[in-house]
């Protein structure tokens, strides 16, 4: 009989050492995470910072939910970013949602051109993907961030590029936009597209391709252990 138990007992304790625990496998437990995002617009021969990015958005979710996707029809909160760089809907309307964790906008106020921020971010479990969602304010409803970017192990770093939110025309006239360059916010010329690529200042309104274009990837996002 005793045999019989140390043989049980042998047999239960290494299953429990080959099952790993949900603290080892990076699934359970609470994580903290350092989110730097760098501004990589050119200066400019104009004014410092030509294409500010707006304070960040920043989203920690499930698997089953969706802040934005790029072929699909940008949300009212998503819209009110990257037209007017207006989070406060966004922090109500996800805030709300089955698979939401957390819902922030990052201190600092606007990142320039060249410029880092630093933000802190938790997950947990399966509250494993970050979104972010940050406009760039000289422009109509051009954005840029990260679509449910599955945060794990050592983190990792993304080059973003501009997006296109499609809710307004790129008309690029100083009436229609709220950065410094013209400082109107809230004014609107209704387009209704798909969020695509940006195509960049073109010229085809007020706005100087040399002063506020840009070319590649807009910003660098990158994320680490905290």
């Amino acid at each position: 009989m005793k045999r019989l138990l140390l043989g049980v007992l042998f047999a239960v304790t290494a299953m429990a050492l080959l099952i790993p625990s949900a603290a080892s496998s990076g699934r359970g437990g609470t994580h903290h995470w350092l989110v730097t995002i760098t501004n990589l617009t050119p200066p400019g021969p104009g004014p410092p910072g030509s294409q500010p990015l707006s304070p960040p958005l920043f989203v920690v979710h499930s698997n089953g939910a969706e802040v934005w996707s790029v072929a699909e029809i940008a949300t009212h909160p998503v819209a009110a970013i990257a037209e007017d760089a207006t989070n406060g809907l966004a922090e109500s309307a996800y805030g709300d949602l089955p698979g939401v964790r957390e819902v922030f906008t990052g201190a600092g106020g606007p990142i320039p051109s060249g410029v880092s921020r630093t933000y802190m971010v938790e997950t947990s479990g399966h509250f494993d993907r970050l979104s972010v969602v940050t406009m760039l304010v000289n422009t109509n409803d051009g954005f840029t961030g990260l679509d449910s970017f599955h945060v794990y192990g050592h983190g990792a770093t993304r080059e973003t590029m501009a997006y296109d939110a499609g809710s307004e025309r790129n008309n690029e006239e100083l009436a229609y936009i709220p950065g410094p360059c013209c400082g109107h916010p809230f004014v609107r010329d209704p387009e209704g597209a798909l969020i695509r690529m940006h195509e960049g200042i073109t010229g085809r309104g007020d706005l100087n391709p040399a002063v506020y274009g840009w070319t590649g990837p807009v910003a660098r996002i990158q994320v680490s252990r905290g």
